[in-house]
């Protein structure tokens, strides 16, 4: 078992930091490469994420048919197509078709990634493996940003491809390890399959949307998501805009931010061991609502004042970050009911998605009113959650309300 778990963290170490590479360098790479104008590749690329987000469901049931592994292999071969295919996209709606394929892959690999996490975990091995991948999406995302200072200096339209390409070579390098799992992962699969079958007797996605607590558990959970798509996103418009002040600070926010996640996530998810997964996201949650109440007064402070307190806040943010990241993707397979666990997973993807589809749009609204709208809104919204957690705890399963053995690694 620890054999197989190694090999599959490897792969998905391998798919995050990819995925966690392309989210900043998709518009540089459609505009420096690619010919199209920041409007453009922006609303293409934001148009296909949000048709891709419909299939999450039918990625669900497809694992919940033919268990996670298969799948994961699946959408990894689907993201080499899209990745191979970006360097050939020259007009809006050709992104578009590229990003849907993309972004299938994604959903295929984000709802069959904890359920197959939790069949080769025990206890909060699960999250230590969740807390690794994660804090390789950030490195990914961290290269990413680090890419956008140097590549614009880079006139061939090559060496953006060539980054595309090695991405979708990475995919397939994660499809074969995931292939090679031995007779345990396939064992599992057959596991699921037999479930399914039993499930789809009674109706497994009258199981899924019937169980009010996990359906409550993941309206609840699109509170955290909001509060992690948005806690950098306007920092760069606050700074120039708001505060009129020099970029560096937002940079240095966010690069702070993400070595925070980076190098304490797993030392974050073990120091949690001997508290409930509920307990957890409660601290989370907790943590990002003071964080945004303390961004709410930037305006009426002296620029090194706010300065201190934008630093400041993004320690805290990627604290509650590396908290709520891999806590509340195990607690939700953890609460998904038996034998529907990839449409439960796909119901819970979607508070990740929507919130990060709508982000935007919100915090543009937001903002265009006033800094202290903005940050009061999120702050609330974070807030809220804790009440909401307080009640599903009592109705959550035990593996959620109880601290989980302590697994050795």
């Amino acid at each position: 078992m620890l054999r197989n778990r190694r090999i599959f963290l490897v792969a998905t170490l391998i798919d995050a930091l990819g995925s966690g590479l392309w989210g900043p360098f998709a518009l540089l790479f459609l505009v420096h490469a690619q010919g199209l104008t920041l409007l453009d590749a922006g609303t293409s690329l934001s148009t296909g994420a949000l048709l891709a987000l419909v299939t999450g469901p039918a990625a669900g049931a497809a694992m919940d048919r033919f268990g996670p592994r298969a799948l994961l292999i699946t959408g990894n071969v689907v993201r080499i197509g899209a990745f191979c295919a970006y360097p050939l996209v020259h007009s809006s709606w050709q992104v578009i078709v590229v990003t849907v394929v993309a972004g299938v892959g994604d959903r295929l690999f984000w709802t069959c990634n904890a359920p197959m996490t939790a069949r080769l975990t025990e206890g909060r091995d699960t999250d230590r493996v969740l807390a690794t991948q994660t804090a390789g999406r950030f490195a990914g995302a961290g290269i990413g940003a680090g890419a956008i200072a140097v590549l614009p200096a880079i006139t061939s339209p090559w060496t953006f491809h060539l980054l595309a390409y090695v991405n979708a070579a990475s995919f397939a390098v994660a499809a074969v390890l995931i292939r090679l799992l031995p007779a345990l992962s396939r064992e599992s699969d057959h596991l699921g399959a037999a479930l399914s079958r039993e499930s789809a007797a009674s109706g497994s996605w009258r199981a899924v949307l019937g169980d009010r607590p996990f359906t409550g558990f993941c309206v609840t959970h699109m509170a955290f998501t909001l509060a992690s798509a948005s806690k950098f996103a306007v920092l760069p418009l606050v700074v120039h805009d708001l505060l009129h002040g020099p970029q560096w600070i937002a940079g240095t926010a966010i690069a702070l931010g993400t070595v925070v996640v980076v190098a304490g996530q797993r030392p974050i998810v073990a120091l949690l061991a001997g508290h409930s997964r509920t307990a957890g996201l409660i601290g989370a949650a907790t943590i990002f609502a003071a964080c945004f109440g303390l961004l709410i007064p930037l305006e009426a402070v002296s620029l090194p004042v706010a300065t201190g307190l934008i630093l400041f806040t993004s320690l805290g943010f990627s604290i509650a970050e590396a908290m709520f990241g891999p806590t509340g993707t195990a607690a939700a397979a953890a609460a998904a009911p038996p034998g529907a666990e990839g449409r439960a997973s796909s119901i819970f993807q979607l508070s990740w998605g929507l919130p990060v589809a709508l982000a935007p749009g919100l915090l543009s609204a937001l903002l265009s009113i006033g800094n202290a709208l903005t940050w009061s809104v999120l702050a609330l919204t974070c807030a809220a959650a804790v009440p909401a957690l307080l009640v599903l705890r009592k109705k959550l399963p035990i593996a959620l309300r109880e601290p989980s053995p302590s697994v050795a690694a």
